[in-house]
């Protein structure tokens, strides 16, 4: 976990003005940070120190200085790629992974991107050809933003690093904004930040002549629809060895232990290989059982004899953490799990953590949603449609924007049908619930899911690991056949049965509950009128106020169920009121 930060090509740049990037997304990298003028480059870096704390400052160079890079994530196979660079002559002075990249682009330009298991964002800058290239990690777990900025391009872990440069004119795309309406998070590669843009997951841009080249692919998820079964003892392979790279770090690490199937199973492999004092995890405690998994988490900790310690959630926390979780979160989205996130993160800190291991990626690649259930009982009573299951998922209905919203915020809000067709074009021929899982993978992972992790780990110093998220991991359980992942309504069908070696059927297979919060009865009551002011709040002539306070008392009556809605909008409010306090 790091920050990254830079500008290349933009005339008049100077030292501060990368140093004044990265001393806004300090937090990322709390142990070293450092700015290196490198002629049409200048490069930024803030570092959490993980691996050989003593040797790992960046920007990084080899040893004539004719090579740089900086590196936020986690290259988790360096020491094999040491090896065999040490083997072709490459010399090495430090124990860390981002030695290992200076060292290969060096070996073989952008083919390096084929070698790398890991989370990644990183820019390497070559002072010989005045070339140089930004890349994403396969999946999209690490942030990578870019903008046009004087003449050159500027790129950054967070936008607020971008935002932060003078000149940069801090302005709403409205078109983006109205979209979160309807996906409840803003669909990449688009921000809410006009002229910002995420690299997409899976690409990389090289910088020759000037100017950075169109974005440029070099993974894909397996979604041709070529299936491949894969056996029991198969899958715990490819993820007892993502666990043994992915244990290589000099830090305390432990475990966020939902009580879930997912975070069950990590657990389960992980202890074997834990080879530090007993493991320690955190698990969540909410007295609304519907939204609390707990005992279950107490199951496992028992059976596995875990260090588990509760973190109680009470309405009173949310108001005094809300400004912060959506400065973090940097774009408006209607997802209090976000919450959570940060709350564990907190207490992670508290305890002195550094690395949590976590159970994320199976509910997206193996159509894990509950929503995902509800559209496949959609689907066997109608004709299947991918506009169907976009109005299943959309937050908002038409007649709720036509109700709330300014008419001149309205035409922002009514194509977002449109370009979600657009977006799941490329897997038309799919069976429909590929086509879902090819959705939720390209787009709803990368631009909220691995959000929360990444965000709301970085404020409080913490890096996420997810060992189901190696890639090879995921491309095993997304090149099964459908009925593997989704049998008889249900989706994780091929993980449950993993599971089912290790857990009772009860604990397995019982109904799906998805981490969040309830909010939606929190807000009739114990912050009713937290939410009443923020709804309220100026928001730039966008939202009818009257009719968004109607909502709330209609909600809070017990008239409509209008969590969704007021989800989004507070979220949204609170984000207008933190980035654009003059709207």
């Amino acid at each position: 976990m790091c920050g990254i930060a830079g500008v290349v090509g933009a005339a008049g740049t100077t030292e501060k003005d990368v140093w004044d990037m990265i001393n806004c997304i300090k937090y990322r990298g709390v142990d070293e940070q450092g700015v290196e003028m490198l002629g049409q480059a200048v490069l930024g870096h803030a570092r959490l120190a993980v691996v050989d704390p003593e040797n790992g400052m960046q920007p990084m160079s080899n040893a004539d200085g004719s090579v740089w890079v900086v590196f936020n994530g986690e290259i988790f196979n360096f020491i094999e790629l040491r090896e065999q660079l040490k083997a072709k002559g490459y010399r090495f002075k430090s124990r860390c992974d981002t030695e290992v990249l200076v060292h290969l682009w060096c070996e073989k330009g952008e083919k390096m991107l084929e070698d790398l298991v890991g989370m990644f964002a990183f820019f390497v800058w070559d002072q010989r050809t005045g070339t140089g290239m930004l890349a994403r990690d396969r999946q999209g777990i690490k942030p990578c933003f870019y903008a046009s900025h004087r003449g050159g391009v500027a790129f950054a872990s967070e936008m607020k690093a971008i935002l932060a440069l003078p000149g940069f004119e801090r302005k709403v795309n409205d078109a983006a904004l109205g979209h979160v309406f309807s996906f409840n998070y803003c669909p990449p590669p688009q921000t809410c930040f006009e002229g910002i843009r995420h690299l997409p997951p899976g690409t990389y841009m090289r910088w020759a002549d000037g100017r950075f080249s169109e974005p440029q692919r070099y993974w894909q998820w397996p979604l041709d629809g070529q299936r491949v079964e894969a056996t029991h003892e198969e899958f715990e392979r490819a993820l007892d060895a993502a666990i043994t790279l992915q244990m290589r770090f000099d830090v305390d690490g432990g475990l966020f232990l939902s009580g879930g199937v997912d975070s069950s199973v990590i657990a389960t492999r992980l202890v074997h290989q834990w080879n530090r004092p007993k493991l320690d995890a955190i698990g969540l405690r909410i007295e609304d059982k519907g939204f609390s998994e707990y005992s279950y988490a107490e199951r496992v900790a028992s059976e596995l004899q875990l260090n588990l310690s509760p973190l109680d959630i009470q309405p009173s926390d949310i108001p005094s953490i809300a400004q912060a979780v959506v400065r973090h979160a940097e774009q408006p989205h209607g997802d209090f799990s976000f919450f959570l996130f940060y709350l564990l993160s907190r207490r992670a800190h508290e305890q002195g953590k550094i690395v949590m291991f976590t159970g994320d990626g199976p509910d997206e690649v193996m159509l894990g949603f509950r929503h995902n259930e509800q559209y496949f009982a959609e689907m066997t009573r109608a004709n299947f449609s991918m506009r169907g299951y976009f109005d299943l998922i959309s937050y908002t209905t038409d007649k709720d924007r036509r109700r709330i919203m300014s008419p001149g915020f309205l035409p922002h809000t009514q194509n977002s049908a449109d370009l979600f067709m657009e977006m799941t074009m490329p897997w038309s021929d799919l069976e429909p619930m590929e086509q879902v899982a090819a959705y939720e993978l390209n787009f709803l992972m990368p631009g909220n899911n691995s959000v929360k992790g990444d965000r709301m780990g970085a404020c409080w110093s913490i890096e996420g690991r997810a060992p189901f998220l190696d890639h090879r991991v995921s491309e095993l359980f997304a090149r099964l056949p459908l009925t593997s992942k989704f049998y008889q309504g249900t989706g994780k069908h091929f993980l449950k049965q993993s599971a089912a070696q290790y857990f009772d059927h009860d604990f397995v297979f019982r109904p799906k509950t998805m981490p969040t919060l309830p909010i939606g009865e929190w807000i009739k009551a114990p912050l009713y009128q937290w939410a009443r002011d923020i709804l309220a709040l100026p928001d730039g002539g966008r939202f009818d106020r009257n009719e968004l306070l109607v909502m709330l008392d209609e909600h809070r009556s017990g008239l409509h169920n209008h969590t969704r809605q007021l989800r989004t909008l507070i979220m949204t409010k609170l984000w207008l009121q933190e980035f654009f306090p003059q709207a």
